[in-house]
């Protein structure tokens, strides 16, 4: 039987990326294999539809009370083939823990990896202080 509709995947990246200020730097990043997943046909190049992802940080410090974070998805380590272009989003704090905080960006357009590779860096800056991103999420589709 053929499918129909959409099938959903996701990469989960875990790890603690220190002292993220309010610069990119290019050895502070998550890495996603979007190609990962078991049911995805890795014969070729991404071709799917990047539907979103959210970051997670924590260890805030220095900044303010609404801190902002900026994110970037690029298809290389130097953050020079951007996909996703500099986005902020304000950080929704805990309630009882107001040193960590998540943000979620939405993309859902079509994507060709133009690097031939399934490999999605995510970097991050946040608006004042430091933070430390500990888990980001991207969600696709095909």
């Amino acid at each position: 039987m053929a499918k129909t509709g959409n099938f959903y995947h996701s990469s989960d990246v875990t790890g603690d990326v220190t002292l993220i200020g309010n610069s990119f730097n290019k050895a502070k990043f998550h890495l996603h294999n979007l190609l990962e997943a078991e049911t995805i046909d890795t014969s070729g190049p991404f071709l799917n539809k990047v539907e979103g992802f959210y970051v997670h940080v924590k260890t805030i410090s220095g900044g303010s009370a609404t801190p902002t974070i900026t994110a970037r998805l690029c298809c290389d380590s130097d953050g020079d083939l951007t996909f996703f272009p500099d986005t902020a989003g304000q950080l929704a704090l805990g309630l009882t823990t107001a040193t960590s905080g998540f943000a979620a960006f939405e993309f859902k357009l079509p994507f060709k990896h133009f690097a031939n590779t399934d490999q999605v860096y995510l970097f991050i800056k946040i608006d004042q202080g430091t933070c430390t991103l500990t888990n980001s999420y991207i969600v696709w589709s095909e």
